[in-house]
């Protein structure tokens, strides 16, 4: 019952993905800021979210940072031998991005948001730049937010 779910949340996913791009593409076509209006679901954690553009889900990875990881999975163990932290230094700074981001939506929840969309990931994430009006989200986590510059590789 619980894989069920899972599938169908992912079969879920995969069609609002296939629904934005779409989307993008003809507001692309209309417009030619690449700015699109979104709704925010959730903080997955410090560079993702999980949006909406009208029902349609899909997650999304900031592009240009890297965050620590919440949880012990195999990329978190990676990221402390890397940075020489243990694993529980590594989920202490993943929180704390994260904890970042929910804190700067709070604050700016009465703002628009917006994704400027760089295009899709191997996972399907779509990629983008997270704005609350004009303030760019990844530049402030970047910053102030405990998160790394990273070159994504699609």
């Amino acid at each position: 019952m619980d894989y069920k779910y899972k599938t169908n949340k992912e079969k879920d996913m995969k069609k609002g993905l296939i629904t934005f791009i779409s989307l993008f593409f003809i507001t692309c076509c209309a417009y030619a800021e690449s700015k699109i209006p979104i709704k925010i679901l959730r903080i997955v954690d410090g560079d993702t979210i999980e949006a909406q553009i009208n029902r349609n889900k899909f997650c999304v990875r900031l592009v240009g940072i890297d965050c620590y990881e919440t949880c012990r999975i195999h990329r978190a163990y990676r990221q402390a031998y890397e940075n020489n932290l243990s694993i529980d230094e590594v989920i202490k700074k993943g929180n704390e991005s994260k904890h970042f981001l929910q804190k700067l939506y709070e604050q700016n929840k009465n703002n628009k948001v917006y994704l400027d969309f760089h295009g899709i990931d191997r996972y399907g994430r779509a990629l983008g730049i997270i704005y609350f009006n004009k303030l760019n989200v990844n530049e402030m986590l970047e910053n102030e937010g405990g998160c790394m510059v990273y070159e994504y590789k699609s």
